[in-house]
């Protein structure tokens, strides 16, 4: 049986076609859709884009029977918005063995190779879980609006906060000032408040911004090098909490991984990151991609039942 991974985040939704091999997932194909998140495509446009993803699998796979793990952003996060994507998912499923988690449980399992730690998914928005000893704990989570600190959406917000302080001079202006200006087709810096009266509630055209952070940082902006560093702090302060409350305090180390894109700001937030955790923490890159993690979680409820 074949195993289609779906990594249905706030941006895109990564679906990968996987065998396995012993205990290992073997990539065979993958496909990239639009985000699949139903607060912000809907409930009937995230039921479009997992029904796009399996008849892509069903033509990669031809007779091969298939099994489906969904990774879905928001997935236990509200009773009515899980009993409605449960719905979905199953009938898409059909006959097949599907599972439904949320996506933060998929970067565990991809991250840690299901193994006690803790992950970070800093993304569109930010999250951890860990799970250790039987017990799991997730914490941030808490959407564009109320939180997700370190997040693209956070950086983004970020970003314009900063350009404003540069353009009346409470900071000095930087590479971070020049890249919006670019961006957004600013003339005018007060064109700001026109911006973000329009777009400010829009996660994904805010989210967009964070490269903007990364790339004036690279290019010495100092204002950007202090938002990826207080997005390191928030970012400790969620992995910190799950360690205090599920993890002995023996002095063991905890292995700590990280999927998402804040991450391709690299030294700039993973240096950072590294010096805001106590030494017990052991940060390390992921051991297979979000898919993966799907597919480990469904092969491990298959050979359980």
């Amino acid at each position: 049986m074949f195993h289609l991974g779906i990594d249905g985040g706030g941006t895109k939704t990564a679906c990968t076609l996987f065998r396995f091999e012993g205990s290992s997932p073997v990539p065979l194909d993958s496909i990239t859709l639009p985000t699949c998140h139903y607060a912000q495509v809907g409930l009937e446009g995230m039921k479009s884009v997992l029904a796009e993803a399996l008849t892509w699998a069903q033509n990669v796979a031809g007779d091969e029977p298939l099994g489906i793990a969904f990774g879905i952003c928001g997935y236990g996060e509200g009773a009515e918005s899980t009993r409605a994507i449960d719905r979905i998912c199953a009938e898409i499923a059909g006959d097949s063995p599907f599972i439904v988690v949320n996506d933060v449980e998929v970067a565990w399992a991809a991250g840690l190779g299901l193994a006690a730690g803790i992950v970070l998914i800093a993304g569109t928005g930010s999250i951890a879980y860990g799970v250790c000893a039987g017990r799991s704990m997730r914490c941030g989570g808490w959407d564009y609006l109320l939180g997700d600190e370190g997040s693209g959406g956070w950086l983004g917000k970020e970003a314009l906060y900063a350009y404003a302080r540069q353009a009346d001079g409470r900071a000095t202006r930087g590479p971070l000032f020049d890249l919006v200006n670019e961006e957004l087709g600013f003339t005018d810096p007060f064109e700001l408040i026109a911006f973000a009266n329009t777009h400010f509630s829009e996660r994904g055209a805010i989210s967009a911004l964070a490269p903007l952070v990364t790339a004036a940082a690279t290019a010495g902006d100092p204002s950007a090098q202090e938002i990826l560093k207080r997005a390191a702090e928030e970012e400790a302060g969620l992995i910190t909490t799950i360690a205090c409350s599920i993890f002995p305090d023996d002095g063991s180390k905890i292995p700590v991984s990280y999927v998402g894109g804040t991450f391709k700001a690299g030294a700039f937030i993973l240096d950072p990151l590294r010096q805001a955790l106590p030494a017990r923490f052991r940060i390390t890159p992921p051991l297979w991609s979000p898919e993966a993690g799907a597919a480990l979680l469904l092969e491990r409820s298959i050979r359980e039942l």
